[in-house]
């Protein structure tokens, strides 16, 4: 499931469902109605996930507070490195971070997120090696220079 939530995937399909309805007249020029219509449904899943999730870290966020210890100060720098990280992965290009939060912060398969953004799976896999690696470079200069 793309969107990991039940009840956004049905309303999707029932939109699709009424999209389909509505160009029923049209339905005959088009030569693939099912690729047709997984594309609406894959788009339609883009957008919530791009609107309403807007890459929300929470889950991130809330494993991350589950390592953390007791301790005030750990706690502290643990939500500091936590906000540069967020601030790191949006200051990537929009399709690095969208595979960022798809495959590292999702967890989606590489064949999910090459179905879903419907690109090949080696370029998603090269997509997110670049990212991961601007997200490797932005990190060592602050540990190395403190930027």
């Amino acid at each position: 499931m793309i969107l990991n939530n039940k009840q956004e995937a049905e309303d999707i399909v029932q939109e699709t469902l009424i999209k389909l309805w509505i160009k029923k007249e049209e339905l005959n020029k088009i030569s693939n109605i099912e690729a047709w219509s997984m594309t609406i449904v894959k788009n339609a899943s883009y957008d919530v996930l791009r609107k309403v999730k807007k890459f929300n870290l929470a889950g991130f966020e809330s494993d991350l507070e589950k390592l953390s210890s007791d301790s005030p100060e750990l706690s502290l720098n643990r939500s500091e490195d936590l906000n540069r990280i967020r601030q790191m992965i949006y200051e990537l290009p929009e399709r690095q971070q969208q595979l960022v939060f798809l495959r590292d912060i999702e967890g989606h398969s590489y064949l999910e997120i090459s179905n879903f953004m419907g690109i090949d799976q080696n370029l998603v896999k090269v997509v997110l090696f670049r990212a991961r690696e601007n997200l490797r470079k932005k990190i060592l200069k602050i540990e190395n220079y403190g930027l």
